[in-house]
């Protein structure tokens, strides 16, 4: 089941928990069965044999629902440390992995028990029976708490701890697998910062200009900050097609970038606001989103630090 998006809100109709930022998985456990599926069908068991280990102390039988995820030394789930585990190729490979990038299976559904299909019972009713079924979990799984009806105060923790933001559920839904349901919403914590404009790329045929390629100070030098093709509505991109020659000029000096096609280099002089999740570990923008042009220095867009 999937999420629709929205905003922060309050409802004594939803519960709201913590949105982990990992790898949704699927556990099957019981009856001589111990798989972890992802979310195109493919068997992730080899990848995580902590959690196999596990799910195999489980009692009875059942399907799981939940994330995968590597906490950092602050508790907060990391998600390129945790996109480690999930290239992994081999059992062998997760093994030596599991040292440094030990997972956590956040457990947050219950779709089948001990020959019951859950998925049409109301979502409070599912969780009932996962907590009841980890009371006493084996290590590796935990259950993913959650408040019922305030959906502004835990948001506003979870944006203050740096998180990615919340799921808002509503008690009374049920599992509708493989739907994107509004009964479900992500309520996304967004990081903003300014950056400049250092140069665009076009679509190879229309010559429309297809995303922003942005540049920031790191330790007072500017360096390539990611590319922005979201958000960036049709209108701003007709006036940034046929306004930008007076721009145009060589790549920014000991500048490299990387981009779908050919860069078209201009120099740093317009300033943009952008939203984005979290930096890369190269601290480049991850998701980013045009939010506008800005009357802002170009000199004094700094990098953010996280």
């Amino acid at each position: 089941m999937l999420a629709g998006t929205g905003a922060p809100f309050d409802s004594d109709d939803y519960l709201f928990e913590v949105k982990w930022d990992g790898i949704r998985v699927v556990a099957f456990f019981g009856d001589d069965v111990c798989r972890l599926q992802g979310r195109k069908l493919g068997d992730a068991t080899a990848r995580y044999p902590e959690i196999e280990r596990s799910l195999r102390r489980l009692p009875g039988s059942g399907i799981l629902d939940g994330e995968v995820v590597v906490l950092d030394p602050n508790g907060r789930p990391d998600f390129h440390r945790v996109l480690v585990r999930e290239q992994t190729s081999s059992r062998d490979a997760a093994l030596v992995k599991a040292t440094s990038h030990p997972v956590v299976y956040m457990a947050f559904d219950l779709l089948y028990r001990d020959g019951e299909s859950l998925v049409a019972r109301p979502l409070h009713e599912r969780k009932e029976r996962l907590a009841d079924l980890l009371a006493e979990p084996p290590g590796g799984i935990v259950f993913s708490t959650h408040v019922v009806g305030r959906g502004k105060d835990l948001f506003a923790q979870a944006k203050a701890r740096d998180l990615e933001g919340v799921v808002a559920k509503r008690l009374d839904s049920r599992y509708l697998m493989g739907e994107r349901s509004n009964a479900w919403l992500k309520l996304k914590v967004k990081k903003r910062t300014e950056a400049v404009v250092i140069g665009i790329v076009r679509e190879p045929h229309s010559g429309r200009v297809k995303s922003l390629v942005l540049g920031a100070r790191v330790d007072g030098k500017l360096a390539w900050l990611g590319n922005v093709g979201s958000g960036l509505d049709q209108n701003t991109v007709s006036q940034l097609g046929s306004e930008l020659g007076p721009l145009k000029a060589e790549a920014p000096e000991g500048v490299t970038a990387e981009a779908p096609g050919t860069i078209e280099w201009l120099r740093p002089a317009l300033v943009v606001r952008v939203e984005y999740s979290e930096l890369t570990p190269d601290r480049k923008l991850r998701h980013p989103v045009f939010i506008g042009f800005i009357d802002g220095d170009p000199d004094a867009c700094d990098a953010p630090e996280r």
